[in-house]
């Protein structure tokens, strides 16, 4: 569809349609103009590489970046047609990135933001806040899968097939096709996104409501949480924290009904969060302020200490102890596989916790 503006006449004058490659335009400048505002590809996006250069074999990606699920983005530029080898690329790239670690993100987010040599660089609360204005409940882990996106100006036949067989197997990719208009100096971009094709909003106009499908927790925030939020064995973790609590601890819940985490209450406050993910459990405690000491609750549970400064990710079973108001601090303990939810240490923690609540007779 062609771009109209409306002249001073008021008249309907259509703009000129022109291409990338004619205006003498190479993937460097597709790839700048998204390195600077990512938002042209049409959704949050953190940029934390450019150019990257995969180890050993030598590929380099034009794009890396993270989504507010914690997914690797892997975003492949071509100024021209999209052909054949670009779906290839891609899934070599993303491939390779499965691979990697909080740290790999954290050396090339450096290298891209020019932080190479800076102390006061924190990538995790970089990330932490993309997450938050993204509107994410909470921040998820580096890396927990990883999709594609790849832009150009036309796209062939047998990339789209290649594209949507991928999707159909639960691959995911973006396919977007950037339209360029000419007038005088200015040029204008449009991206058009071809893969995934867009569902119509009015396809549910006039059905029945059955439930909110696009949070879906709010139905049956059980299953959300235990079937597609956790994998097998945080599920398993999951239920026999909730065992242990129920019989042990007299708390509101669980309540099952938010997107990212489970909570038990006392009185009409939340005590209790626990933060649903496939490789970690991770539970806030709210408790009186210097209730507890961090050096000696890490060696008490025999877990990890981590900080803001770190990069925690990767640890196994840790602790970390902040501040979160006048009254009251925040314990936060990240659980993995080789925590013993069963040992006394953990159960006493809980029982000193649960009495350490700083909000228990409001």
């Amino acid at each position: 569809m062609p771009m109209w503006k409306i002249g001073a006449d008021g008249r309907p004058i259509k703009v000129k349609e022109t291409k990338l490659p004619k205006e003498k335009l190479l993937e460097e400048n597709l790839e700048d103009w998204i390195a600077r505002d990512s938002s042209l590809l049409g959704e949050p996006l953190l940029i934390v590489g450019r150019q990257v250069i995969i180890p050993d074999v030598r590929d380099r990606l034009d794009l890396l970046a993270l989504d507010p699920d914690g997914r690797a983005v892997i975003i492949e530029l071509k100024r021209g047609k999209l052909k054949d080898p670009v779906d290839m690329q891609a899934l070599r790239y993303a491939s390779y990135i499965s691979k990697w670690g909080f740290d790999e993100f954290e050396s090339h987010a450096r290298t891209f933001f020019n932080k190479e040599a800076d102390p006061e660089f924190n990538f995790n609360e970089l990330y932490e806040n993309f997450c938050s204005e993204a509107g994410a409940d909470e921040t998820p882990e580096v890396n927990t899968d990883q999709r594609m996106i790849v832009v150009g100006s036309e796209v062939k036949e047998k990339l789209g097939s290649v594209a949507l067989w991928l999707r159909e197997h639960h691959i995911d990719i973006k396919v977007i096709e950037v339209d360029a208009y000419r007038e005088g100096e200015s040029l204008f971009l449009q991206p058009r996104v071809i893969i995934p094709v867009e569902v119509s909003r009015f396809t549910e106009t006039g059905r029945p409501v059955k439930g909110d499908v696009s949070r879906p927790w709010l139905t049956d925030g059980r299953t959300w949480h235990l079937e597609k939020r956790c994998s097998p064995k945080t599920k398993e973790m999951l239920l026999q924290l909730d065992s242990i609590i129920q019989e042990n601890l007299n708390v509101d819940g669980p309540r099952w009904n938010q997107g990212g985490y489970v909570a038990y209450r006392i009185g009409n406050r939340n005590w209790l969060y626990i933060n649903t993910h496939a490789s970690v459990l991770s539970l806030d405690i709210l408790v009186k302020i210097d209730a507890f000491k961090q050096s000696e609750l890490a060696k008490r549970l025999g877990v990890e200490e981590f900080d803001k400064e770190q990069s925690h990710f990767d640890l196994p079973s840790s602790v970390y102890i902040e501040k979160r108001s006048e009254r009251a601090d925040r314990v936060t303990l990240r659980i993995k596989e080789e925590f013993d939810l069963e040992s006394e240490a953990f159960l006493e923690f809980l029982k000193e916790a649960y009495e350490a609540f700083p909000f228990a007779k409001e």
